[in-house]
C-alpha cells in the first residue's frame, strides 16, 4: 500500500497531526466494527486490514514529521540523526554484487525513551546484521521493491493494478532480501551451532497440521516433501502429507528457506516429545518440531538472483 492509498482511505489531509490520525483510526475502526456491518449502518467501504494498514503507515509519516522538533528541542545531537547525514558510519559487509541499494534506518527515541520514528543512517549495498532491526530491515527491501515497480510504472505512463503490483511486489522484495542476507553468517547470529565445523544448526519450529493429522506423534520423523509459495511442506516416510513446517523466528522465512528452496542444505525433522497445550486448540493446530539443518560450505547466495529479478521486472513490463 502507498501512502497515497493510505491518505484516501484515511480521507484525511497530508498534514494531520498524530493526535487527530489516532481520533480519525478509532472512527473508521468503529464504521467496520462486526455490530456495525450486521446492522448495515453507516458501512464503511475499506476494510478493516485495510484500514490498520494505512494507520500503519500515516503513524510512521505522522511521526517522522514529528522527529525533527523533539530531537531539536530535547536532545543536543539531533544532528547525528538527520536523514542523509554523513556522520553516522555504517560499518556492515556490502554484497557489491546486489541489484540495487537500499536504505539503512533506526529506531530514533525520545528523550525519555519514547518511540518517535525512525531515520535512515546509510544508504548502499550493506548486508543485513543483527544490529539493524529485521522490521526496518524488511521495510528497506519493500521500498527497493517498490522503487523498482514505480520505475517501470513511470516509464509506460500507466497506474498499475493495485493487486497485481502487490504480487509481483512480494515476490520481488523476497528476491531482493536473498541478496543482503548470507547463510552461514546470518544463521550463526541468529541461531546457536551446535557443530561448527559441520555447519550444523538447531531450530525450534512447528509443524501447521493438515485437517487430519491425528497422526503425528512425538518422536516420529518427517521428511521434506516439497516448498510451495516459500513454504517447506513434509510427509511421513510412507509419504503421507503432514503439513507444513512455520518458525517462531520470522527471519528464518528470508534466510532459511532460500537455502532450501536452492537445495544447498539438508534437513532431519522429528516431532518433539514436549508439547503445549495450546498448540492444538482453535482453527489451526501445531505440532512442535526439532529441526536440525546442515548448510552447504558455500556462504554466500547464487548470482543468478540477478538473473530472476530481471525476469520479473521484465513479466512485469509484459503485464503492463
Amino acid at each position: 500500500m502507498t501512502i497515497q492509498q493510505a491518505y484516501k482511505i484515511f480521507d484525511v489531509k497530508f498534514n494531520i497531526t498524530t493526535i487527530d490520525l489516532k481520533k480519525r483510526y478509532r472512527k473508521l475502526m468503529h464504521k467496520v466494527h462486526p455490530d456495525v456491518v450486521l446492522d448495515k449502518q453507516n458501512i464503511y467501504q475499506y476494510s478493516a486490514y485495510e484500514i490498520n494498514e494505512a494507520y500503519t503507515i500515516l503513524s510512521e509519516q505522522a511521526d517522522g514529521k514529528n522527529i525533527k522538533y523533539n530531537y531539536r528541542e530535547q536532545n543536543s545531537d539531533y544532528h547525528q540523526y538527520k536523514e542523509d547525514s554523513q556522520e553516522y558510519r555504517w560499518t556492515a559487509p556490502e554484497n557489491e554484487y546486489a541489484y540495487c541499494q537500499r536504505n539503512v534506518y533506526h529506531y530514533a527515541d525520545n528523550y525519555d525513551g519514547t518511540r518517535v520514528g525512525r531515520f535512515r543512517v546509510a544508504r548502499g549495498r550493506y548486508m543485513w546484521t543483527p544490529e539493524e532491526d529485521f522490521k526496518l530491515f524488511l521495510r528497506s527491501i519493500y521500498e527497493c521493491s517498490e522503487e523498482q515497480l514505480n520505475s517501470i510504472d513511470m516509464e509506460y505512463a500507466k497506474q498499475p493494478d493495485a493487486e497485481r503490483k502487490f504480487k509481483f511486489q512480494a515476490e520481488l522484495a523476497y528476491l531482493l532480501a536473498q541478496q543482503f542476507t548470507a547463510t552461514s553468517e546470518t544463521l550463526e547470529s541468529i541461531l546457536t551451532s551446535i557443530d561448527d565445523d559441520a555447519n550444523i544448526f538447531y531450530i525450534g519450529a512447528m509443524l501447521e497440521l493438515q485437517d487430519e493429522s491425528g497422526f503425528v506423534k512425538a518422536g516420529m520423523k518427517l521428511y521434506p516433501s516439497g516448498i510451495k509459495k516459500h513454504r517447506l511442506y513434509v510427509m511421513t516416510r510412507s509419504g503421507r502429507d503432514a503439513g507444513y513446517i512455520s518458525f517462531k523466528d520470522d527471519r528464518l522465512y528470508y534466510v532459511l528457506i532460500p537455502i532450501l528452496e536452492q537445495k544447498r542444505a539438508l534437513v532431519k525433522i522429528e516431532v518433539s516429545a514436549k508439547q503445549d497445550r495450546h498448540n492444538t486448540m482453535g482453527a489451526r493446530k501445531y505440532k512442535n518440531l526439532d529441526l536440525w539443518v546442515k548448510i552447504g560450505n558455500n556462504a554466500t547466495f547464487p548470482e543468478n538472483i540477478n538473473m530472476r529479478i530481471e525476469d520479473l521486472l521484465n513479466k512485469y513490463r509484459d503485464s503492463m
